[in-house]
């Protein structure tokens, strides 16, 4: 099969490494692992922050942010992805690896423009109400395409939305490359670490429970520094487009530290997930905020694989890192019993085998 993927910046980037088998491949989508089978994928990349005219900015991006056009709908995503049609004109499939791309696209093949069937990697659609006119507006581009969601706790919403979609929506639960992110040397630091840059990171309840955590706090984010701080909290910048670490660096700080804690608000969208598989193929014990976004309630086993908090509760979080800082045993179990489930449910091979299958669907259903 023939593929077209379209990412945001800094996928393209990674390539090289990632076709080396020097650098994951898990932020291609599985792209990797489809040529590996004997797949054709192309690459494109559409930049959200491209300058547009004023005129699509108040017609595009004003509207859908007052909520009357679709969440994600840019008017610099739908000028970049209609400058693609031509090339994508060879494909198969295309698929979109962000909410955006996937809106813009399925814009233009309502209008006629895109003919090929499209895949749209999608989150975070429902995240707030919708009013008349953003659904008016925001079904038509879902009936243009299989949406894929990250985990269930947003599927039944989407059903909700109406019966033309069922069999349009899929769930693929992400997945990590073991063979990159693996467990190293066993001497640990007494370090707690926590890393992400999505808006759904709840570092204040964090932030709050480092003061009842007997151990240095390490939090690599993008966000805002807050004012104040516990004494053992680091805050350092962290940017996974501007590479201020390498892969090889936060693979490093996975195997080193004692607990990798990833606190979440309580969305049903999927928060959290590349860290938490991350660090869990690493063999590390991740603390985890048990919330609606849950991508894999079934595998994600408390106490046994991974540790979860309920969302927004400070106290609960730092007892349940405390347990895992003092519990070497216990910590060590849960290590490994992660990676085990890594390998047998979360890998990137098997995102890959689920995304095909998408694909193949989608062929099958224009």
């Amino acid at each position: 099969m023939k593929i077209a993927f379209v990412h945001f910046p800094g996928r393209i980037a990674r390539l090289p490494a990632a076709r080396a088998g020097t650098g994951p491949t898990e932020f291609l989508f599985g792209a990797v692992e489809l040529e590996r089978a004997g797949h054709e994928v192309d690459h494109y990349e559409v930049d959200p922050g491209a300058p547009v005219s004023r005129v699509a900015a108040r017609l595009v991006d004003v509207n859908a942010g007052r909520g009357h056009l679709p969440p994600h709908l840019a008017a610099a995503v739908l000028t970049g992805t209609r400058s693609l049609l031509p090339a994508l004109r060879g494909a198969e499939v295309v698929l979109a690896t962000t909410t955006a791309t996937a809106m813009a696209l399925a814009v233009w093949r309502r209008a006629g423009l895109l003919r090929r069937p499209l895949v749209g990697i999608v989150a975070g659609l429902l995240n707030a109400p919708w009013r008349q006119t953003r659904r008016v507006t925001t079904m038509p581009l879902l009936r243009a395409m299989h949406a894929v969601l990250y985990g269930p706790g947003e599927l039944a919403g989407m059903l909700a939305l109406g019966d033309s979609l069922r069999g349009r929506v899929h769930v693929v639960p992400f997945g990590a490359d073991a063979g990159y992110w693996s467990p190293g040397d066993p001497a640990r630091e007494p370090e707690v670490l926590a890393i992400g840059n999505d808006g759904h990171r709840d570092w204040a309840t964090l932030v709050r429970a480092a003061a009842e955590i007997p151990a240095p706090v390490r939090i690599l984010t993008g966000q805002p520094r807050p004012d104040d701080l516990p004494a053992n909290v680091m805050w350092e910048p962290a940017d996974w487009h501007r590479r201020l670490l390498s892969d090889d660096e936060v693979r490093e700080l996975y195997r080193r530290a004692a607990a990798v804690v990833v606190p979440v608000k309580d969305v049903p969208q999927p928060s959290g997930q590349s860290v938490t598989l991350q660090a869990m193929a690493c063999s590390r014990p991740v603390v985890l905020s048990r919330t609606r976004g849950l991508w894999s309630p079934e595998s994600l086993r408390d106490g046994e694989n991974v540790v979860l908090t309920p969302p927004g509760d400070a106290a609960e979080l730092a007892r349940s890192v405390r347990g895992v800082l003092e519990d070497e045993p216990r910590s060590s179990a849960i290590g490994s019993a992660a990676r085990a489930e890594v390998l047998r449910a979360a890998t990137v091979e098997a995102y890959a085998e689920r995304l095909l299958e998408v694909c193949r669907l989608a062929l099958l259903r224009l």
